[in-house]
C-alpha cells in the first residue's frame, strides 16, 4: 500500500480524521489537512518536482505542523528528497543532484492560529545542480557523522514504509496513540521510528522543536503523550525535572547511544517500567528493541530481539574465546546503499544483504543481543586490543561520575595510541581528573589506564542526538 493510500485511510477514517498534529502553535486535524496537502503540492509543483519531471529536494526541516504536512506532501507524491537539520545545527552542502533546497521557517506566536503553511516555506535554486534526473521514490539521509565522515544514505519510500510498519508493530502505535516528538524528524530516529508510524497509524502527534525542561514538561501537561520517543540526554534532563513517577506512557523510547545501568534503572522508575532503548541506525533504521513488558535487567543491559523479518549474526573476531563478535543485520527495510554529493554510488550492501554494524556484541542466555563497544572504537596499547567502551564501563562505576566518553588521540607515546576520558560529574560531587585516573588503577589493566581524565559539566552533542566523539578526540593530543 502506497503513503498516498494510507494518508487517504487516515484522513477519512472516522477513528482518525479528528486526530491532530501540533506544535504547540497550531493544530491541524488530519481531516483538515487534505486542502493544505494540495497547497503544498502545488508549491512542489511550481519547482517542477512532480511525476511529469523526476527531480530531488533538498529538504531542511524543524519540528514542526508546516514542516510535518511538506513531509507528508513529499511522501503522498512519491517525490525523492533529501532530508537534513536546519541550518545552524549539523548543516552539510546541498547534494549536486538536488534542483532547490527548501527550509522551513519556524512559526512565530505573532501569526495566529490560522496555518497557511506554504507562508513558512522557502524555495531556493541549487546553483550546484548538476542536471541529474533522478528516480522518484527515493529518500536520502545522511549518518550522524559521530564515528566519521558523514554519508548520504539511500532508500526507497517502499522499504521507509515497511520500516515504520515494524514500529507500528513492536510500539503499539494506533489511533489512540499520542506521539510526542522531541527529537529531529530531520535525522532516522526521529522521522522513520516515530513520526511515519506514527503518521501511518492515524496518532496525534505533538511536535517539539529544541526541547528544554521547562517546554518539555509543559507540553507533556497540555497534550498527555502516551508515546514518546527522546534522547538519552534528555531523559537526564527529565531525571531532574521528574518530582514524581509517570504513569501515562504505554512505552518511552530512547536511543542514540549507550545509556549507563544505573541511569536507565533509576528513569525506569519514573516512567512507570516502560524505558527502551532501541537498536538501529540511519542505514537499517529500527533494528531491535526490548518489549515494554520485558524484565528490568534484560531492557537495562540488552537490545532485546529483532524487529520483525530482521537478522541478526555475530561474526567472531579470531582469538575470541567470550562467543562475541562482530554484529552483522540483514534488514528487509534496509537501504540500498551511498551516494556521494553528485549522486553517484558508492557502494552497496555487502554479499548477501549483511550489512555490518560496527558494532561487538554477546548473545544473551535469553536469546537477546548484547552490544558491548564499537570494532572501531578500540587501540592497541602494548599489544592488547583494548576497547574503549569497555573503559567507559568501568569509569561510571565511579560514585562521583554521571557520566564517560572515552576517545582516541592522533598521538602515541610508550603505552601506545593515547586515549581520554572526558567525564561527567554527579551533581554535587567534589572530583577532579588526576583523582579518578588514579582510582582507574584499581579496575583496569595497566595498559588501559587513560593518559588524560578531564572533567566537564556537558558533552557536545550532534543534532541527531549522539555525542560528538569527533569534537572530544581533537582536544587530545
Amino acid at each position: 500500500m502506497s503513503f498516498s493510500d494510507i494518508l487517504s485511510r487516515i484522513c477519512s477514517s472516522g477513528a482518525t480524521r479528528s486526530n491532530i498534529l501540533t506544535d504547540g502553535q497550531f493544530v491541524c486535524s488530519y481531516g483538515d489537512s487534505l486542502p493544505l496537502l494540495e497547497q503544498i503540492g502545488r508549491f512542489l509543483d511550481d519547482l517542477t518536482v512532480s511525476e511529469r519531471e523526476p527531480g530531488c529536494v533538498a529538504l531542511e526541516c524543524v519540528n514542526s505542523v508546516p514542516g510535518a504536512l511538506l513531509l507528508m506532501a513529499l511522501l503522498e507524491k512519491g517525490i525523492s528528497f533529501v532530508l537534513a537539520p536546519p541550518s545552524g545545527s549539523d548543516l552539510k552542502p546541498t547534494p549536486h543532484f538536488c534542483r532547490h533546497r527548501v527550509t522551513v521557517a519556524p512559526a512565530e506566536p505573532a501569526d495566529g492560529a490560522t496555518l497557511v503553511p506554504v507562508r513558512y516555506l522557502r524555495a531556493e535554486r541549487n546553483p550546484l545542480f548538476n542536471g541529474r534526473p533522478e528516480s522518484p521514490s527515493k529518500i536520502y539521509l545522511r549518518t550522524s557523522g559521530s564515528m566519521g565522515i558523514s554519508k548520504l544514505v539511500v532508500h526507497s519510500h517502499e522499504k521507509m514504509l515497511g520500516n515504520a510498519a515494524n514500529c507500528i508493530t513492536k510500539y503499539g502505535f494506533g489511533s489512540s496513540s499520542r506521539a510526542a516528538i522531541p527529537v529531529p524528524v530531520a535525522h532516522m530516529y526521529g522521522f522513520g521510528a516515530e513520526f511515519l508510524p506514527a503518521v501511518m497509524a492515524g496518532a496525534s502527534i505533538d511536535l517539539q522543536e529544541k526541547t528544554h525542561l521547562l517546554k518539555y514538561l509543559e507540553r507533556e501537561r497540555q497534550f498527555q503523550p502516551n508515546i514518546v520517543f527522546a534522547t538519552p540526554t534528555l531523559c537526564e534532563i527529565l531525571m531532574k525535572g521528574y518530582k514524581s513517577p509517570r504513569t501515562n506512557y504505554s512505552v518511552f523510547v530512547t536511543s542514540g547511544q549507550r545509556i549507563g545501568e544505573e541511569l536507565f534503572r533509576s528513569f525506569d522508575l519514573l516512567v512507570n517500567g516502560r524505558l527502551i532503548n532501541q537498536y538501529g541506525s540511519t542505514e537499517m533504521g529500527a533494528t531491535a528493541a526490548c518489549d515494554p513488558g520485558d524484565t528490568l535487567d534484560r531492557r537495562a543491559t540488552t537490545i532485546g530481539k529483532p524487529m520483525p523479518g530482521v537478522d541478526l549474526r555475530l561474526e567472531p573476531l579470531p582469538g575470541e574465546e567470550s562467543g562475541g563478535g562482530q554484529l552483522y543485520c540483514r534488514h528487509p527495510y534496509g537501504y540500498e546503499g551511498y551516494v556521494d554529493e553528485d549522486g553517484n554510488p558508492l557502494g552497496d550492501i555487502a554479499a548477501g544483504g549483511w550489512y555490518r554494524t560496527g558494532d561487538l556484541a554477546l548473545n544473551a542466555p535469553d536469546g537477546s543481543i548484547v552490544v558491548t563497544g564499537r570494532a572501531d572504537a578500540s587501540v592497541n596499547r602494548r599489544g592488547y586490543l583494548v576497547l574503549l567502551s569497555d573503559i567507559e564501563r568501568k569509569m561510571e562505576r565511579f560514585a562521583a561520575v554521571r557520566g564517560v566518553i572515552v576517545v582516541a588521540g592522533r598521538d602515541e607515546n610508550k603505552q601506545g595510541q593515547r586515549i581520554a576520558a572526558f567525564c561527567v560529574p554527579r551533581q554535587g560531587a567534589a572530583v577532579d581528573g588526576p583523582e579518578l585516573r588514579r582510582q582507574c588503577f584499581d579496575v583496569l589493566p595497566h595498559y588501559a589506564v587513560p593518559d588524560e581524565v578531564h572533567i566537564t559539566e556537558e558533552l557536545p552533542m550532534l543534532a541527531s542526538g549522539k555525542v560528538d566523539r569527533r569534537s572530544l578526540a581533537a582536544l587530545v593530543g
